[in-house]
C-alpha cells in the first residue's frame, strides 16, 4: 500500500483538530442558553401567581363598585325620607311624638297649597289645602283634605283663625306650622300652586272628567269661568249641560272654586280631591319622558320647598310602586265636626280635633297614634269654645246658601 493511501485511511479514523459544523455549534448554544429546568417551573409559578393576585384585584373592586351602587340605589329609593326632622321640630311646630312616628315610616307626607295668586287680591289666603302622602309601604297615595274655614290656633300673635289666615300671616313656614300643631304632623315640605298651575297640569295630561250633578252647579261653574278665562288668559267655553263630561284646565279650575251649591266647602273640597285625584292617577300612567315633560313643565308654576332632585327622587319611587292606588279622605270628618259662629265669623269646628288626629293617623299611617300633649291641649280649649257658643250651630250652613 503506498504511503499515500495509508494516510488518508488514518486521517478517516483519528478524530481531528477541525470546528465542528455550524450546525452542532448551534445546538449547543441553545443548550447553554436555556435556563435550568429548575428555573423554568418557578417562572410558571409565578405567572400563575400574578395572574391570581390579579384576579383577586378584579373581584374586590367589583364588590366595592356593587356595594356603593347598592348603597346610592338604597338611599335613592329605599333611604329613611323623614331622617332631618330632628332639627327641625321648632321651627316647624312639630311634636316630638309626631316625629318618632314619621321616622318609624317610609311614608312621605307634603302639604299642598293652593292660592288665588292674583295681583287684585290682597293676601294670599289659602283656597285649598291638602296633605299628599306618598305611602311606598303599602303602595298607596294618599290625599287629605284640610277644610280652609277649619278653626284652629295659629300662634300666641294670631290666637285661633281659620285655617287658611295662617299662609295668609306668615306664608308656607306658618302654614305647615299651624297644620303640624293642630293635626300633630311632622311635614316640613309644601307645594303651592296658584291659578296658572292648576290650569297647566291639567291641560298637560289632556284634560279631567268631571260631573256636574244640578243646574245650580252648572251655573256656578260658568260664573267662575268666566273669572277663570279673565285672569288667566283663557278663552275656555262656557260648559253648556249637566252630567259627566271632559273639561280642560280652565274649567277643571271653575269646578274647584265653587263653593256656593250644596254642601257648601264640604263638596267643594270634594271637588278639588276629585280633580287632583285624577291629574295624579293621569300622570303616573304617562311615560317617564312624558312625566318629567309635565314635571319641567309645571315647575315654573309652582313654589316649593322640595329640591328638583327630591322631586325626581320621589317620583321615582312612585313609578316603581307595585299599585299606585289613590284614596282620599277630608278633615275634620264627617262624624267630628260642627259648624258654629265664633264672634260674628263662621268657622267648621274639629270636634274633637283629637278624634280628628287619630282619624288622620289611621289614615295615613294605618296605626293606632295618641296625639301629643300640646294637640291635646288645643283640643281641650277648642271644645270649651264650642260648648260655649253652641246656640249659633247651623250660621255656617245658612252663610253658604246666602250667595
Amino acid at each position: 500500500m503506498s504511503k499515500r493511501k495509508k494516510s488518508v485511511i488514518e486521517n478517516r479514523r483519528t478524530p481531528t483538530s477541525r470546528p465542528q459544523p455550524k450546525e452542532n455549534s448551534r445546538q449547543e448554544n441553545r443548550r447553554l442558553e436555556s435556563p435550568p429546568p429548575a428555573n423554568r417551573k418557578k417562572s410558571k409559578k409565578s405567572k400563575q401567581h400574578h395572574g391570581f393576585k390579579k384576579f383577586f384585584k378584579t373581584i374586590i373592586m367589583l364588590v366595592i363598585i356593587l356595594s356603593i351602587t347598592g348603597f346610592a340605589v338604597n338611599a335613592f329609593f329605599l333611604g329613611n325620607v323623614n331622617s332631618d326632622l330632628q332639627g327641625n321640630l321648632n321651627q316647624y311646630g312639630i311634636s316630638s311624638d309626631a316625629a318618632a312616628m314619621a321616622k318609624q315610616h317610609k311614608i312621605v307626607n307634603v302639604a299642598v297649597f293652593g292660592v288665588d295668586g292674583r295681583d287684585d287680591v290682597e293676601g294670599d289666603r289659602t283656597d285649598t289645602i291638602m296633605i299628599a302622602s306618598a305611602d311606598y309601604e303599602h303602595s298607596k297615595i294618599k290625599v287629605t283634605s284640610l277644610m280652609r274655614d277649619t278653626y284652629v290656633y295659629v300662634n300666641d300673635k294670631y290666637g285661633y283663625d281659620k285655617l287658611n289666615a295662617a299662609y295668609a300671616f306668615g306664608g308656607p313656614t306658618m302654614a305647615l306650622q299651624t297644620i303640624n300643631q293642630n293635626f300633630d304632623t311632622a311635614i316640613t315640605d309644601y307645594v303651592t300652586v296658584d291659578f296658572t298651575a292648576m290650569v297647566s297640569m291639567v291641560n298637560s295630561v289632556g284634560g279631567i272628567t268631571i260631573d256636574i250633578k244640578t243646574k245650580d252647579e252648572l251655573y256656578w261653574v260658568n260664573q267662575y269661568l268666566n273669572d277663570v278665562n279673565e285672569k288667566v288668559n283663557s278663552d275656555s267655553p262656557q260648559l253648556e249641560e249637566t252630567g259627566p263630561q271632559t273639561v280642560d284646565g280652565s274649567q277643571a279650575l271653575a269646578y274647584c272654586r265653587v263653593r256656593y251649591v250644596g254642601d257648601g266647602d264640604f263638596d267643594r273640597t270634594l271637588r278639588q280631591r276629585t280633580v287632583f285625584e285624577q291629574v295624579l292617577s293621569k300622570a303616573l300612567d304617562l311615560s317617564v319622558i312624558d312625566q318629567y315633560k309635565l314635571l319641567m313643565g309645571t315647575l315654573p308654576y309652582v313654589k316649593t320647598s322640595l329640591s328638583t332632585f327630591e322631586i325626581i327622587k320621589y317620583a321615582g319611587n312612585l313609578a316603581l310602586m307595585s299599585s299606585k292606588t289613590i284614596e282620599q279622605t277630608r278633615l275634620p270628618t264627617d262624624d267630628s265636626n260642627a259648624l258654629d259662629n265664633i264672634d260674628g265669623v263662621s268657622y267648621v269646628i274639629p270636634d274633637t280635633l283629637v278624634d280628628n288626629i287619630k282619624s288622620l293617623y289611621t289614615f295615613i299611617f294605618e296605626e293606632d297614634y295618641t296625639p301629643s300633649t300640646t294637640a291635646s291641649d288645643i283640643s281641650e280649649e277648642i271644645s270649651a269654645t264650642l260648648n260655649g257658643t253652641s246656640e249659633d250651630s247651623y250660621y255656617y250652613e245658612e252663610e253658604a246658601n246666602v250667595y
